[in-house]
């Protein structure tokens, strides 16, 4: 279909344990349009520079081997996200 090149993809967050052996086990799964792309992991551990911000554990698909960065925030790991989507075809 013509212009959807222009559409955002859908990112959705669902909340999951993730068994990281270390205090750093609340976690996020990602869905772009419904499809499992990445997991992430808040780095809840006081020995981490930047103790609540985000970690990429495991990137999926077209995220598989992308090197993300530490996300302060939920928001910057959703427009990471987006980003890094755009031009994926699916």
């Amino acid at each position: 279909m013509a212009g959807q090149d222009n559409v955002e993809p859908l990112v959705v967050f669902q909340p999951i344990s993730v068994d990281t052996a270390s205090p750093d086990q609340t976690g996020m799964l990602v869905m772009v349009n419904g499809l499992l792309v990445a997991v992430l992991a808040r780095l809840d551990a006081p020995w981490h520079e930047c103790p609540g911000a985000w970690h990429m554990e495991a990137g999926l698909g077209p995220l598989m081997g992308v090197r993300a960065p530490v996300f302060d925030t939920l928001q910057d790991a959703r427009r990471w996200v987006r980003r890094s989507m755009q031009g994926q075809a699916r």
